[in-house]
């Protein structure tokens, strides 16, 4: 019984954890978009962002935890996109990513439509969790992207998902 109850005390504390996880609101494009992102994050340093995201097409913007073992990227690229191709384009992106397993979800932020894609990346020493926002701003697509280790997923996880529905257009 007293396992149980302790079982029990771990699990309120941990949700009580994610309950109350505190954000703060960025503009990672000024004067365009806003997003909620956990407080304490800041803006990932060049040459964290080079090697964590080796491509040149990495995103030019991420806010990270301390460790650099949670972040949210966001990535407003030139690649045009009206809101009637919004659907051609998650479907690519689930055929593209199809090793990964992604699951879609249709969402709505700040009244526009956008889909959610979920799933797990191996990087070498742990698996990563991944939330991908994608929609159409100002006809070209704008990714916006919460990552977490395995590690952090239970502290994290929720406020990612917050962090993706905060998005406010402007």
């Amino acid at each position: 019984m007293k396992i149980i109850q302790a079982l029990l005390l771990s699990v309120s504390l941990s949700f009580a954890a994610h309950a109350s996880m505190e954000m703060t609101t960025v503009e990672p494009i000024k004067g365009q978009i806003s997003i909620d992102v956990p407080k304490g994050f800041t803006l990932m340093a060049d040459d964290m962002l080079k090697r964590k995201y080796p491509s040149e097409n990495r995103p030019k913007i991420v806010y990270t935890n301390e460790s650099g073992t949670v972040n949210v990227a966001v990535n407003h690229t030139q690649m045009p996109l009206d809101d009637n191709k919004l659907d051609g384009l998650k479907d690519f992106m689930l055929e593209s990513m199809k090793n990964y397993q992604p699951q879609a979800k249709e969402v709505m932020v700040d009244n526009k439509k956008a889909y959610i894609l979920d799933f797990i990346s191996r990087a070498t020493d742990t698996d990563i969790h991944n939330l991908m926002l994608i929609t159409p701003y100002n006809g070209t697509v704008l990714f916006v992207t919460f990552n977490t280790t395995k590690e952090e997923e239970a502290n994290y996880l929720e406020a990612g998902k917050s962090s993706l529905m905060s998005i406010k257009f402007k």
